[in-house]
């Protein structure tokens, strides 16, 4: 299946008077969930779809928790994540502090597989 895309016009953040260029936006079309994962999984393997699911839900959960130990998780081939953040800047190395952080969020790295995968995708406007 096709990865989708809109049209979207974009105007010149430094030129606000120049008329608007168009640019290709991906979406987001349809989902896939952890049951899609595990229904999929026993289908092509002789393990029941609920042995599955229970071995997707034991792995997700011990990646959130190493992710939130601030370890970084090597899915395979697959991906990498940790966690990532932002902090405010202090005047002397002394007073950067754990209250200085004053963002976190996940850092999603595609492995291999997956990048080899997107460089076969296909495109298609969404109507």
């Amino acid at each position: 299946m096709p990865i989708k895309f809109k049209v979207v016009p974009k105007k010149n953040p430094q030129n606000r008077d120049e008329p608007a260029k168009y640019y290709a936006n991906i979406v987001g079309d349809g989902k896939t969930t952890l049951d899609d994962l595990a229904r999929y999984a026993a289908s092509t393997s002789t393990v029941s779809k609920a042995d599955i699911y229970a071995v997707l839900e034991s792995t997700f959960s011990k990646i959130a928790e190493d992710v939130a130990d601030g370890k970084i998780v090597y899915v395979g081939g697959y991906f990498t994540l940790q966690a990532g953040g932002s902090s405010y800047g202090e005047d002397h190395e002394k007073d950067v502090t754990a209250a200085s952080i004053k963002s976190v969020r996940p850092v999603f790295r595609a492995g291999k597989m997956i990048k080899d995968a997107l460089k076969l995708a296909s495109f298609q406007k969404k109507s």
